[in-house]
């Protein structure tokens, strides 16, 4: 699964739990947006290798909202809180957010979520011999 795939699926959950009145962004923002709208931005995401080829892939989110002020941000960290626990992938997978918390800064709330996944990368395929021709002699005979 790619990352883009994760960020349509928070959009989507986005679109999904607070409707068309709110503005989703997942590139820069413009000067004069409109409010109500979330920005989605991704922080590091990282991959780690658990055995042979498994990996634990971690994508974590800082989900931005623009709102009209503390009372509607806290609301909106509630809802964020509870709603955002699974996001659906438009492939069907389903992922469960972690790691979930929030705050305010200069009258941006800020919702920190990680989505977690493992991955099973396939080995490179060696192509096989297709012929081999093994001639010997043993010393004292003739061949």
């Amino acid at each position: 699964m790619q990352i883009n795939d994760v960020v349509t699926a928070v959009a989507i959950k986005l679109h999904d739990t607070f409707g068309e009145n709110y503005t989703i962004y997942t590139e820069s923002i413009e000067q004069g947006f409109q409010e109500p709208a979330f920005f989605i931005a991704l922080l590091e995401p990282n991959l780690k290798q658990v055995i042979g080829n498994r990996y634990h892939k971690t994508i974590p989110f800082d989900i931005h909202y623009f709102g009209t002020g503390n009372m509607d941000a806290h609301i909106t960290a509630d809802k964020l809180m509870c709603d955002m626990e699974y996001i659906q992938c438009l492939n069907g997978d389903l992922l469960r957010g972690t790691k979930m918390k929030a705050n305010l800064i200069d009258n941006v709330m800020h919702f920190f979520v990680n989505y977690n996944m493992h991955v099973y990368k396939e080995k490179e395929a060696i192509p096989m011999m297709e012929e081999l021709t093994i001639q010997s002699h043993v010393k004292g005979e003739d061949a």
